[in-house]
């Protein structure tokens, strides 16, 4: 296993977690929701996300100070099977410890 799929997966499973907790949402819209009512603190969108959608997230992000990150990892195949959702490219993290904690691991990748 090499030091890529080892960050993935250590973000994958805090998402898992978050999920368990009620603090993940799936789709766009629900991220949008969670963007606007300042209950989402990272938003991950899957590599193979169309540029609209990706567009669409950063923007709302820029309106509000930028505050809220937003990464690009793994693939929607891979994030809605190991998370229990439909097919869905972007996915909001609403607890905050559990985004420090995936944005620390992301910029050690």
């Amino acid at each position: 296993m090499n030091a890529n799929h080892s960050y993935a997966e250590k973000i994958m499973n805090l998402m898992q977690f978050a999920r368990k907790a009620g603090k993940l949402v799936s789709g766009t819209d629900a991220c949008l929701r969670g963007i606007y009512s300042h209950k989402v603190h990272l938003v991950v969108i899957a590599e193979d996300a169309s540029e609209r959608t990706f567009n669409r997230i950063n923007n709302a992000t820029k309106d509000y100070g930028g505050k809220i990150q937003v990464i690009r990892l793994g693939v929607q195949a891979a994030y809605s099977a190991a998370l229990g959702f439909p097919l869905t490219a972007e996915f909001g993290v609403g607890y905050r410890q559990f985004t420090y904690k995936m944005l620390k691991y992301y910029a050690a990748g």
